[in-house]
């Protein structure tokens, strides 16, 4: 790009859009020096779904510009569930269990969910009496066994997971995205994956769990799980993980603006939502290991 003539440069978010007579770029900053590394992971594991930059100038990184392919967002997202198994496969590695490891989760875990049991009696006990509650408590009234029914669950959850991972010496260690959503995947030639900033080692239902929380509410998850189960089965500890993940709710405030009710009435429809798909995938799950 150097002895190319610049004709346009713009300002998009973190990035920048540069135009040549020759060719498009987009430049982002280079958020560590490990990523360089990650590159070079995927590529010794041929992995190819994903945009590596043409180079590396002052911590800043020059990539081709991709002109994306006019697909509906169903259609995004079954290419997700390909190049996410497609990622788990090629980077999948066994690592040593440390059971300190896994007791310093299990306490966290633990940790959270009596306390948001805690918070929501609490809450239960202040707001329950109210003749005229306000649109923000008047859902939280309406959904408390809605929460109560996901802590409790998730906290059975923890325990069987904890037990059968503490009888285990090797777990599953793959490449981990952090942010599995539409807007990182390109559609260009072949699906691209971008945003590769926060990728480390981590358990295999990350991506999937983030991806599901982010999504839920305007795609079908059932039968992409299941398309990504085909190629990527998780094994039993990874779907209680799964589980205990997508069960417990979040901490939800409570005040009187517009603002919170539309914020919570979005958590209650997502709550509901992994309700229904771990109903369904636990019923499946009992059916397939009989």
């Amino acid at each position: 790009m150097n002895r190319e003539c610049i004709q346009k440069i713009e300002i998009r978010k973190k990035t920048k859009y540069i135009q040549t007579k020759e060719h498009e770029y987009f430049v982002k900053r280079q958020k560590h020096f490990q990523q360089e590394q990650i590159y070079q992971r995927l590529e010794e594991r041929n992995f190819q779904h994903f945009i590596k930059p043409l180079y590396i100038y002052h911590q800043e990184e020059v990539f081709p510009y991709i002109h994306e392919k006019n697909y509906r967002n169903e259609e995004k997202a079954i290419d997700m569930m390909h190049v996410l198994s497609l990622l788990q496969n090629k980077t999948t590695f066994y690592k040593e269990i440390s059971l300190d490891e896994m007791k310093e989760f299990y306490e966290e875990k633990k940790g959270k969910i009596n306390y948001l049991i805690a918070y929501y009696q609490d809450l239960e006990e202040l707001f329950f009496k109210e003749v005229f509650p306000s649109p923000t408590v008047y859902l939280l009234q309406r959904n408390l066994s809605l929460l109560f029914s996901s802590l409790f669950f998730a906290k059975e959850t923890l325990e069987e997971w904890y037990q059968l991972i503490s009888s285990k010496k090797y777990q599953r260690q793959v490449l981990v995205h952090h942010r599995y959503e539409l807007s990182h995947l390109l559609e260009g030639e072949t699906p691209l994956l971008v945003s590769l900033d926060e990728m480390t080692y981590g358990s295999p239902v990350e991506d999937f769990v983030y991806f599901m929380q982010k999504h839920c509410l305007e795609l079908e998850m059932t039968s992409l799980y299941q398309l990504y189960q085909q190629k990527y089965p998780y094994q039993k500890e990874e779907f209680l993980l799964l589980s205990l993940l997508l069960a417990i709710p979040p901490q939800l405030k409570l005040d009187a603006s517009y603002q919170t009710t539309v914020l919570m009435a979005t958590a209650f429809q997502k709550m509901n939502c992994c309700r229904e798909f771990l109903l369904k995938q636990n019923e499946r799950h009992q059916h397939e290991h009989k």
